[in-house]
């Protein structure tokens, strides 16, 4: 049975990556005042960690080059895209002829941009074999090395110096998650014994840091933020320590990769941008903000519905 705690996990996370999209993403980054600009920059400093974590907890646990998990993740993926995009071409939202094109294709049927991280974690399952069979193969001091050494790279091509000369664009990319994948092993394996040991005053310090940077504006929020990578780090850390099983939390643990899709749909962005923009205008931020964290409980519930749709379909086709 799956450690629930982990599962507890990846329920935050998902509600963080939908709150910190509310706070931004949708509506920009404008402001109104300076306590609302602080505010936006902590919920910024406190969510964006999610996405690492997501990936850490994959490596934590490990992975398999699985044909049949990759199958399963693309049949989820086009279920959230094909049935929605048939309805829209059959009431006109969307003209035949925007599929005449590449761009098209790769927007409405694949999700775009918006579905990035689902088609970098099946990017993951591909070259996991690879990376599972090179960590069998070294020690702990040359696996620290290779930690150490790739990370400097990043750390100063794409961090530092904003070049794609390696390609993980931000964290954007199979790249860094190839690298959280290596990372979560290693910390499994070996541990990390000062951030194990001050995991909770580590991730205070480091949002509150990372906050106040942010709000100054003299850093940013790509994933290869080492402040970012730490905040996630913690997280693991922390709910390592956690060991219960919960029927109820692994049900809608499920959901969330569905609440992710659902909510980034490529035709339904548009609407929900309008939504929440006429939602932010009319309520002020404070309030807006409580509609946001009451509306990703909502997303999540629905997308536990999706998924148990789109799996009982996926049994009945195998």
């Amino acid at each position: 049975m799956r450690n629930s705690s982990f599962e507890l996990l990846r329920i935050i996370l998902i509600l963080m990556i939908l709150v910190e999209h509310a706070n931004m993403w949708f509506i920009g980054s404008g402001y109104h005042s300076e306590s609302e600009h602080l505010a936006k920059c902590i919920i910024e400093s406190v969510c964006i960690g999610g996405v690492n974590a997501f990936v850490l907890i994959s490596g934590w646990f490990g992975m398999r080059g699985d044909l049949k998990k990759i199958g399963d993740l693309m049949f989820m993926l086009f279920f959230c895209t094909v049935p929605l995009l048939l309805v829209a071409l059959g009431l006109n939202w969307i003209p035949l002829s925007a599929l005449a094109s590449d761009d098209g294709v790769y927007n409405y049927v694949f999700g775009g941009s918006g579905y990035w991280f689902v088609v970098d974690y099946i990017g993951l399952l591909i070259i996991s074999p690879v990376l599972n069979y090179g960590i069998e193969r070294i020690d702990k001091r040359q696996f620290r090395r290779i930690l150490i050494a790739g990370y400097a790279l990043i750390l100063l091509y794409d961090f530092v110096l904003r070049q794609p000369v390696l390609g993980s664009e931000g964290g954007y990319s199979v790249l860094w998650f190839g690298y959280l994948y290596l990372l979560a092993r290693y910390m499994r394996r070996y541990g990390m014994d000062l951030i194990m040991r001050y995991r909770w005053p580590i991730l205070i310090m480091v949002v509150s840091l990372q906050s106040l940077l942010f709000f100054g504006g003299f850093i940013g929020l790509r994933y290869t933020n080492p402040l970012i990578l730490l905040e996630a780090v913690c997280l693991i850390f922390i709910f390592r320590n956690w060991h219960f099983h919960s029927k109820s939390i692994n049900t809608v643990a499920a959901g969330v990769l569905m609440a992710y899709l659902l909510h980034m749909q490529p035709i339904l962005v548009p609407y929900i941008r309008k939504f929440l923009l006429d939602r932010y205008a009319a309520l002020g931020y404070w309030q807006y903000m409580l509609l946001a964290v009451a509306l990703s409980v909502v997303v999540l519930f629905v997308a536990i519905l999706f998924d148990k749709v789109q799996s009982t379909i996926l049994k009945k086709i195998r």
